[in-house]
């Protein structure tokens, strides 16, 4: 096998941080992008030989200006982990919905981003004999979480992509990857108002992901995602009731 040459995006925190530095450990060569600049130095400096890079995958142009770089800095680029997201709770019931801006924020990260950096890398990718793209979806895809409703309408919209951008790869040197985390314990899911129970500890989130990676899985559905994954199938009324039970 060629040697890793990683990119993740969102890397300077949660599970993007924690998947870039067990690649990190492996001897991969990895660059890590994202908003905050701060953040991503961080991680670098416990990561001696980490790239750092800015980008806004809300933008298509930060998109583009990171193509460049990665071409320039990572030209053996072969696996680009899709994980820029951010969540919000939203409340469409009150005197005051949402406003636009905030849910095309929303959006326009979880989902347009994503499709944006698959498509803008996806030349990169296809130079190398054999390549992984890799999109961090959603238990929440499965049966979504009512307080945070845009959020799990973009990870189900991540999942139907992914499935689609798989099955059109399917004859080319590049594999889709779609890795399913359950709640898990990182800022993303500290800012609600009532966290949902029994988050999975990064560490073991990460090491069940590598795991899955490593099997060569098209789809790795971590922890209690695998619940939420069956329970779409046999009983969905039931099993939204339980997520959603004194969440909003």
């Amino acid at each position: 096998m060629s040697k890793e040459c990683v990119l993740v995006t969102g890397g300077g925190s949660g599970i993007g941080m924690g998947l870039a530095e067990a690649f990190h450990a492996r001897g991969a060569t990895v660059m890590i992008a994202g908003r905050n600049r701060a953040s991503l130095d961080a991680v670098a400096l416990r990561c001696p030989g980490m790239m750092v890079a800015d980008v806004d995958v809300s933008q298509p142009a930060s998109v583009e200006a990171l193509v460049a770089c990665v071409a320039d800095r990572l030209p053996g680029l072969n696996l680009l982990i899709n994980n820029a997201g951010i969540q919000q709770v939203l409340d469409f019931a009150g005197e005051t919905p949402p406003d636009i801006a905030t849910i095309s924020r929303e959006i326009d990260t979880n989902l347009k981003g994503l499709i944006h950096v698959s498509a803008a890398f996806l030349p990169l990718l296809r130079r190398q004999p054999s390549a992984r793209l890799v999109h961090i979806g959603s238990g929440l895809a499965y049966v979504p979480l009512a307080m945070a409703p845009v959020y799990s309408a973009t990870k189900a919209a991540v999942h139907s992509f992914t499935m689609s951008l798989r099955y059109q790869l399917a004859d080319t040197s590049v594999k889709v990857v779609e890795i399913l985390p359950p709640v898990v314990d990182t800022a993303l899911h500290r800012g609600l108002a009532r966290t949902p129970p029994k988050a999975m500890p990064l560490p073991a989130f990460v090491a069940a992901a590598m795991k899955g990676l490593d099997a060569g899985d098209p789809e790795v559905v971590v922890g209690l995602a695998k619940v939420l994954k069956l329970a779409q199938r046999v009983a969905p009324r039931l099993f939204f009731g339980v997520v959603n039970k004194n969440s909003v």
